[in-house]
């Protein structure tokens, strides 16, 4: 079978659960997932066994990297954390501060510390600039293990970024939390095999917090 790739969006987050919790966050931009949130990770997770997985990259936010993690358990795989599918934030002119690396390495043993990432976090950058470094990056990894399938679990803007840059798709792509996207390799392109997936979700009402494209 020709190459494959899922590509995720994060589950829901304890700031759209709490609206003022960037308040008095230490990490404004960086929010971890909701107890919902972990849920559909989880489901995620349960979806995914038997698909030949073979390797999963994560944004190195907190909440990509606990959706991440959450799947890695199900699948039995190491997480890299590859900074080239983060967040787009057109609005932010430098990095905004993340998990320390201790802390990380210390909460989430599935994390490949031995992976070099291919990207930094670029910004600032506009929306136009973040869809395409997405993409990019997604196209680098997919071309560097071309024999292997693998997951990303990103953000909305992100997946609308990747899955347009790799398949040339223009219709209006909604992007719900903790969906996923299946694409297959046909050549240099890309085939859309499964656009906004959430049939895996016990609860539907909970991924509509959708990112939108178009």
């Amino acid at each position: 079978m020709s190459q494959r790739i899922w590509i995720v969006r994060h589950g829901n987050r304890e700031d759209f659960q709490n609206p003022g919790w960037a308040k008095t966050a230490s990490r404004p931009f960086d929010p971890a997932l909701s107890a919902d949130g972990e849920t559909q990770a989880k489901e995620v997770g349960l979806s995914l066994q038997g698909k030949q997985v073979h390797r999963v990259f994560a944004s190195p936010f907190l909440r990509t990297i606990q959706t991440a993690s959450h799947i890695a358990d199900a699948l039995d795989l190491p997480v890299c954390l590859e900074p080239g599918i983060g967040e787009i934030l057109p609005n932010v002119k430098s990095t905004p501060e993340l998990l320390p690396e201790d802390e990380r390495r210390r909460r989430f043993p599935r994390i490949d510390e031995e992976y070099t990432a291919t990207y930094e976090l670029p910004y600032p950058e506009t929306s136009e600039e973040g869809h395409e470094r997405a993409a990019v990056a997604a196209r680098t990894l997919t071309d560097s293990f071309p024999d292997q399938n693998m997951l990303m679990v990103t953000h909305g803007a992100p997946v609308v970024g990747i899955v347009r840059g790799l398949t040339g798709l223009t219709d209006r792509i909604t992007v719900p939390l903790c969906c996923i996207f299946t694409l297959q390799r046909n050549g240099c392109s890309w085939d859309v095999i499964q656009l906004s997936e959430t049939s895996h979700l016990s609860n539907q009402e909970s991924s509509k917090r959708f990112a939108h494209s178009g």
